[in-house]
């Protein structure tokens, strides 16, 4: 008898993960996005939402819980039950840059979340203003080599993927250019355009109307390979910058311990939406790139990030509180 009560309860164990997913969800599910509404990360978690609510039959609402560049709604997620209920649409800034950047760290992006899969990734781009004496992304750094200390490029705020794109082309390429931190985007594009600084880097999506009226003279984007819907600009590597790679990323991550076939099936319903056309369509027109990596992919990836931007974040001497 104690032999298959002992059986009983190791099957009960094995099966039971397997029992959750084939019945997730059975009720409302939460997607964090811990940045606040209107946003690019809001509009990508709405419309992931209302496709994941109608291919499960059950809702999921979006709640904005904004605060320190992300870390306050991603705690929250990282303390929630394993069970699927509970997730955040995360950037990389939130989950490899911030932990170079604050003393302390609510949550531990390796062991402290679950990976499930990166959904979208956005290049920035390297912008200059119309009097800038460079066409191409060699021409750049050959003119800022040539007059080191005499280039300005905007950022949105230290700290900001803006900001760590330029340093990263200052580390990797070894020229001696200007930053200059703006309270805002908006406001560095301002500068930009006013003819304060001579360029800045950007999310491509806010720069394709600054560059399709004039404004602006795009460079090169910051991605590892060119953006698809831009396939004239090359890439900052293409220039001569070795390994530069520099993209916002969005990624769907639970708490830790969520069961193994719960992640799986999260992750094929979420590629399952980005594949329809009329999703890819919105987010093409964003400016940003539907992928859909599995949470092997994605863990990889996080490693990567982490590395790569701890690096650049040390080099920067940037911290935030």
């Amino acid at each position: 008898m104690k032999l298959w009560k002992l059986i009983a309860t190791v099957l009960a164990l094995t099966l039971a993960p397997v029992l959750q997913a084939q019945t997730f969800p059975d009720r409302t599910v939460r997607l964090v996005v811990p940045y606040g509404a209107g946003g690019n990360f809001d509009i990508i978690g709405r419309l992931l939402a209302q496709h994941l609510s109608e291919r499960w039959g059950k809702p999921v609402v979006v709640d904005n819980k904004a605060g320190a560049n992300g870390n306050v709604g991603t705690a929250d997620v990282s303390r929630a039950a394993p069970d699927g209920y509970t997730l955040v649409l995360a950037s990389n800034g939130t989950t490899a840059i911030n932990p170079a950047l604050y003393a302390t760290m609510p949550f531990d992006p390796l062991k402290g979340l679950t990976a499930i899969t990166v959904v979208t990734t956005n290049p920035m781009v390297l912008v200059v203003n119309k009097a800038f004496p460079a066409n191409t992304i060699q021409e750049f750094v050959a003119y800022a080599r040539a007059n080191p200390g005499k280039v300005n490029l905007a950022n949105g705020g230290n700290g900001t993927l803006s900001h760590l794109s330029a340093e990263m082309l200052k580390k990797q390429s070894g020229i001696n250019v200007v930053l200059v931190p703006y309270k805002a985007t908006s406001a560095a594009v301002t500068g930009l355009l006013g003819g304060e600084v001579q360029g800045m880097f950007d999310t491509i999506s806010t720069s394709i109307p600054l560059m399709e009226s004039g404004q602006v003279r795009a460079l090169a984007v910051t991605s590892p390979g060119r953006f698809p819907q831009r396939p004239d600009l090359p890439t900052v590597a293409e220039a001569g910058v070795k390994d530069y790679s520099a993209e916002a990323k969005s990624g769907l991550l639970g708490p830790p311990g969520m069961p193994r076939a719960l992640v799986e099936q999260i992750h094929r319903d979420v590629v399952a939406v980005l594949q329809k056309p009329e999703v890819r369509q919105k987010l093409t027109s964003m400016g940003v790139i539907p992928l859909g990596s599995t949470p092997e992919e994605f863990s990889a990836d996080l490693r990567a990030e982490l590395a790569r931007w701890g690096e650049i974040v040390r080099a920067s001497s940037a911290k935030l509180q």
